[in-house]
């Protein structure tokens, strides 16, 4: 026993051997898809921060900061791990170090920026040059994406989260505990992050949604000719109601915009679902594996015209649908109040109601999935300090992140890889091991004899080499 160092029959040792092995074996697949983007290019082009005159380029760091996040680092200190991998230094050449990847976010901070920050109330901040740089290159890869397709449809999902964060500089979020509460407008045709506005944790999430949506709206190609817009409560405002049935400026163009956003449940409006008769309420099915099913959940059409709403002579009133779900045990309190309502604007008139409804409900799964995936699959869910437009750096680089992913799936890998997880893609091909060896000038990447994901690997790789050229 004296000499058994664990319960399994072997010894560990340290390889001397010289041979530059790697744990990330899939994670150059990453930076060729940032390559293939031209990220390198639009970064050198958009973001400009004071650096010591001996450092990275900031295209380095931010791609470092990707391929951190894809690796599954959720801190900077993660990056250490990466960079001290023997063989990924010969694939992708010296990383910063996590200091050094620190004081990059850090400029992208100006507290002069913050100064009008009001004690009381909420106030949604400029961004700083950097930032907006930052954001000018996601515009060009959502474009550079979409472009061999020209789409002709986009749906715009748009959704506030919160992310909790301890420091003392950030301010309180409805949920009673401190951190930020970011927007992002999700494109579900594309699996792409249009963009992302950083904020503080006590500004509503419906504060300012128009002109959220119009900077989602810039980024999409001139191919877009018809536009669908859906949101929960947070953007059931008449402001924006309005610029939405006039349609958007796109690229020189009106476009029109259909919308279905979550209605307020105001006293007017409630009184008018209560009064809309036993025999007007359908089942509001769900969709199973087993195709539709009934539920507790009922639909119905409601004739409303809210007081704020401006309508115009010749445009058609907004169609409202309520939902009313009938609490478990409702029978025990048959009192005919023991409903729970709900309801949905939209200007779209050519769909039967409980398809539209199934139709709002799809943003659920789409832009409230992508902030898990953001939060948690990926490392927007841990902020890096306290500084917070740094934070609001590393949130957008996690939607960067976010995208060269949802490129690299796409343009590069088989369709069974399209729906995956990071969990997937890090157990099936990131996390691969590997050994580097470099003979006549040239490098390569052995991988186990025998990996099924060797093929795929290779086929991609040419993807993407002709998906950079498009």
């Amino acid at each position: 026993m004296a000499d058994r160092e664990g319960l399994l029959p072997f010894k560990l040792i340290e390889d001397d051997s010289g041979e530059a092995l790697t744990s990330f074996s899939g994670l150059p697949l990453v930076i060729e898809t940032c390559e293939a983007l031209g990220l390198s290019g639009l970064v050198k082009r958009h973001v400009r921060i004071k650096q010591r005159e001996r450092g990275y380029r900031e295209s380095k760091y931010v791609e470092s900061v990707i391929a951190l996040i894809a690796a599954g680092g959720d801190c900077l200190e993660d990056i250490e791990q990466v960079r001290a991998d023997a063989g990924l230094k010969l694939l992708l050449g010296e990383m910063p170090s996590a200091e050094a990847v620190r004081f990059f976010l850090y400029a992208f901070h100006d507290e002069e920026l913050l100064k009008h920050r009001p004690l009381e109330g909420a106030l949604i901040a400029e961004e700083t040059k950097p930032l907006k740089g930052l954001w000018e290159v996601n515009r060009q890869i959502v474009l550079k994406a979409s472009r061999g397709e020209k789409p002709k449809v986009a749906t715009v999902d748009q959704d506030a989260t919160v992310v909790e964060s301890h420091k003392e500089q950030s301010k309180m979020t409805y949920l009673g505990e401190r951190g930020y509460q970011p927007v992002i407008n999700y494109w579900a045709e594309q699996d792409l992050i249009l963009s992302d506005e950083f904020r503080d944790g006590n500004v509503p999430a419906g504060m300012d949604c128009l002109t959220s949506f119009l900077r989602a709206a810039s980024c999409l190609p001139d191919s877009v000719e018809k536009l669908y817009f859906r949101s929960d409560s947070a953007a059931y405002q008449h402001k924006l109601l309005d610029v939405l049935r006039e349609g958007v400026e796109l690229h020189g163009r009106k476009v029109a915009v259909y919308f279905a956003i979550s209605a307020d449940m105001t006293e007017a409006l409630k009184g008018k679902i209560t009064s809309v008769s036993e025999p007007a309420w359908k089942p509001l099915r769900k969709m199973t594996e087993k195709g539709l099913i009934e539920g507790r959940k009922q639909w119905a059409e409601v004739e409303f015209i809210p007081s704020a709403a401006s309508v115009k002579k010749d445009m058609k009133p907004d169609r409202y649908l309520a939902i009313r779900v009938r609490p478990w045990q409702g029978e025990l309190f048959s009192d005919g109040n023991s409903y729970h309502y709900y309801a949905v604007v939209t200007n779209r008139w050519e769909l039967d109601g409980e398809e539209l409804l199934r139709w709002q409900r799809e943003r659920c799964g789409s832009v409230e999935k992508v902030h898990d995936v953001v939060k948690n699959d990926l490392a927007g869910g841990v902020m890096p300090c306290g500084r917070f437009f740094a934070n609001a750096a590393w949130w957008r680089l996690n939607c960067l992140c976010y995208n060269v992913i949802s490129v690299m799936k796409r343009k590069a890998l088989p369709p069974s890889f399209w729906p995956a997880r990071m969990k997937a893609l890090r157990f099936h091909l990131i996390g691969v091991a590997g050994k580097v060896v470099s003979h006549a000038r040239s490098t390569f990447l052995k991988l186990t004899e025998g990996y099924r994901g060797l093929i795929p690997y290779r086929e991609a790789r040419s993807q993407l080499l002709v998906f950079s050229s498009a």
